[in-house]
């Protein structure tokens, strides 16, 4: 079988079906990964409990109709009432003179990390948000930081909801205890670490395939290629496969707990997440603050030598988080590689056959050029 073949063929089954915590496909996934990386190297697991509070149903009414959407992960569950507010983007520095008192915010997803903007009309004393994505005509799953009730609809549907118009919202969601399990792969020997990081959980309603199937399944080529041509690195390898990245990026935080801070301060983290789109990108900057500007350098210019430089954008996702984040934090030097834009994140159309074969093999050629030549300075 050739690279590329067994790439689509482990990307197509891991996103044959949701990976919610704790569902069966979810699990399978998990027992997959262990059972196929123990003979590349050193492989060790941490395992971590979640309370998650699990989507059950939702709907909106207006007048004499209503239509269903789904909650937020995290949302408390509750029915309330109130007029609506509309507000884009729901960026706070765009709201700060508006009345939002008993109000239901009608706002789009994107531009700022949702907790942010619940943060801010929780202050500001709304009742509850429904949210919707621009792109594409399908609910966005995301997650609530169980401030308020959320509800996410079609943007079809969100077009009958003005501003003023008095609305009801339902949101039922139950509490759901799971136990998470990081997966890491180690090779090579030496005091500095190269973190290369990949969730293997979904949102609700969605197979995630771009997000994030197909980066698992990238560095599951890329740990058996090196370990199967034994090359010896100056430098430890850690592969490592991530659980509950969607619900706040929980495995990471685990992981990187874990790990001594001198350690981390030494170490390069990189997340893979959601590459295998039409729109490889490396971000400058992400949700959470700015990446590495010597390591982005340092991309820049492997691009150059690989002639793939004009394929590859630079830029900047302000919602974006991952699972490198917590190692920042912590003083690790940072990458994330994606891509952006991607208008099918978290939503049930983010299936296999989105998988874009020129993506994927300029991923394979940059993460096999990067890792054996890897920039520490």
């Amino acid at each position: 079988m050739s690279d590329l073949r067994f790439i689509f063929s482990l990307a197509e089954f891991i996103s044959s079906a949701n990976r919610f915590p704790g569902t069966p496909h979810h699990l399978e996934v998990r027992k997959f990964l262990k059972n196929s990386l123990k003979g590349f190297g050193y492989l060790f697991t941490q395992k971590f409990g979640a309370a998650l509070q699990k989507p059950v149903s939702g709907r909106v009414e207006k007048d004499f109709f209503s239509f269903e959407g789904l909650p937020y992960t995290n949302s408390p569950s509750g029915k309330v009432w109130g007029k609506i507010a509309d507000v884009g983007f729901g960026l706070p520095r765009e709201n700060l003179g508006r009345n939002f008192e008993g109000k239901i915010i009608l706002l789009k997803e994107g531009k700022l990390p949702f907790r942010k903007k619940e943060e801010f009309f929780k202050n500001k004393g709304a009742r509850g948000i429904i949210v919707y994505r621009e792109e594409v005509d399908e609910i966005y799953a995301g997650i609530s930081a169980g401030l308020l009730p959320v509800i996410s609809i079609k943007p079809s549907e969100a077009r009958f909801l003005h501003e003023g118009d008095a609305v009801g919202i339902e949101v039922k969601t139950k509490p759901y205890e799971v136990e998470g399990e990081n997966i890491c792969l180690e090779l090579g020997e030496g005091d500095r670490v190269l973190y290369l990081i990949a969730h293997y959980d979904t949102k609700p309603n969605t197979p995630g395939a771009i997000d994030n199937g197909l980066s698992v399944a990238l560095l599951v080529w890329l740990a058996g290629k090196l370990s199967r041509f034994g090359r010896k690195l100056p430098y430890r390898i850690r592969f490592v496969f991530t659980d509950l990245e969607e619900f706040g990026l929980l495995g990471a935080e685990r992981f990187a707990e874990s790990i001594p801070q001198e350690e981390l301060r030494k170490s390069i983290a990189v997340s893979v997440d959601t590459v295998g789109w039409r729109t490889p990108a490396i971000l400058v900057r992400d949700g959470e603050g700015y990446n590495s500007p010597s390591l982005v350098e340092f991309c820049a210019e492997i691009l150059e030598e690989l002639g793939k430089r004009e394929s590859f954008a630079f830029t900047v996702g302000s919602s974006g988080r991952s699972d490198h984040i917590p190692f920042r934090k912590r003083g690790a030097r940072t990458l994330f590689f994606a891509s952006n834009p991607f208008p099918y994140r978290h939503t049930p159309l983010d299936t296999f056959e989105i998988i874009d074969s020129f993506a994927v093999k300029l991923w394979m050629n940059f993460l096999s050029y990067f890792v054996k030549n890897v920039r520490w300075d």
